[in-house]
């Protein structure tokens, strides 16, 4: 099978999104099939720059050309919004002759279509968006993309993203697989003394940390505010928050910045916005607690990878958590984002070794059981083929 993979976003940007572009990219490739991933070009980029751990086996193809057709005072600005990536979108289908075509967000669904029916190819869609519903027209685009534009298959990670395509269209043609994690680089015994020295860690040092974008439903500030009463009661704890800044992300980083100041947190509480996706594995590896207050998500992949490294997860407990955390031991839910909540728990989580120990070890053995990356990838792959045979 040649795919073409389209990701408006991707590695080395830090998010579920992208890490699931890249794993099953990566996976697909190592079953055999010939994958072209097409995606936007890195902030400062240069053209036909290779970037360091991009997912084997793939030809990734970043855009840049069309910057210059939306910055030509010549053109008319509406115009290239819409169809500036055609050229270069154009060039890669001629290169790689997908029999598929495959996209990974909502925005990049119009560019899939495009290329089904210049190919007669399937367009199979996934959407990692939360509450789309929520943006200007939200309900109208998804309207149009479930209704009018149609992908022969919709993948869902969870089961609350799956009725949402039933709900505007895709009833017929949408499929649950919910996503995997590779359990041998997400794993609790890996060595993390050079990580530990880098963000200056003391061997007694106890590390909380949060791995999400820098956006305000992922509940940093409320974090912020809670570790700030754990670490007046237990001086030796730190915070590390990695994640990378988007494009909804407003001024939301420099309001935490702000609150680690008011609090006086700076030498204990660390921003990182430029971790790679391939040192991910060593920082949750690296984590004493994993905190991921966030107020809704659809099934986590920084959770997962969380408890597939043996780390006792904090999370609130918003709907479809369940189909996560299936294992009551093996995560602490509080019932909302409260720093008064966060701070309870978090108390609790570092002044006791032995739960955390226990919490860790359940946790991760939950992934091995339902959530690894080589079940997504074969019941991804299982997907594809059959609607290529339709």
């Amino acid at each position: 099978m040649r795919l073409m993979m389209i990701a408006s976003s991707f590695h080395p940007t830090i998010g579920g999104a992208e890490t699931y572009a890249h794993v099953t990219a990566e996976g697909l490739a190592g079953r055999g099939h010939d994958v072209m991933l097409v995606t936007d070009a890195p902030r400062g980029g240069l053209p036909g720059q290779v970037v360091d751990g991009d997912p084997r086996g793939v030809s990734v193809r970043r855009f840049f050309r069309y910057r210059e057709l939306l910055a030509d005072t010549s053109k008319v600005p509406w115009e290239q919004m819409t169809f500036a990536l055609a050229p270069e979108l154009a060039e890669s289908v001629a290169e790689s002759r997908p029999d598929l075509v495959f996209t990974n967000t909502l925005d990049a669904a119009l560019a899939g279509k495009w290329i089904a029916v210049d190919r007669g190819i399937p367009w199979v869609a996934t959407f990692h968006e939360h509450e789309p519903e929520a943006q200007p027209l939200g309900s109208a685009r998804l309207r149009v993309v479930h209704e009018i534009l149609r992908p022969s298959l919709v993948l869902a990670c969870a089961e609350n993203y799956a009725d949402r395509a039933r709900r505007h269209g895709s009833a017929d043609v949408t499929r649950l697989i919910p996503h995997g994690v590779d359990t041998e680089r997400f794993r609790p015994d890996r060595d993390t003394t050079r990580l530990r020295r880098r963000y200056g860690y003391a061997d007694t040092d106890l590390v909380i940390v949060c791995a999400a974008q820098l956006k305000p439903r992922k509940g940093i500030l409320e974090l912020i505010q809670a570790f700030s009463s754990v670490h007046a009661r237990r001086p030796h704890t730190r915070l590390l928050i990695v994640g990378a800044v988007s494009s909804s992300s407003g001024d939301y980083p420099g309001k935490l910045r702000a609150e680690i100041e008011k609090h006086g947190l700076q030498d204990v509480v660390c921003i990182d916005d430029e971790v790679p996706f391939p040192l991910m594995p060593d920082v949750l590896a690296l984590a004493d607690v994993v905190a991921q207050p966030s107020q809704g998500e659809g099934l986590s992949l920084a959770m997962l990878e969380a408890m597939s490294s043996g780390r006792p997860l904090l999370t609130t407990d918003f709907p479809g958590i369940r189909e996560l955390v299936r294992d009551p031991g093996s995560a602490v839910l509080v019932p909302s984002p409260d720093p008064g909540h966060l701070a309870d728990a978090l108390f609790r989580l570092v002044s006791d070794d032995a739960l955390r120990a226990r919490m860790g070890t359940r946790a991760r053995e939950q992934v091995l059981a339902h959530f690894t990356l080589r079940r997504m990838v074969e019941r991804t792959e299982e997907a594809l083929l059959s609607t290529l045979d339709g």
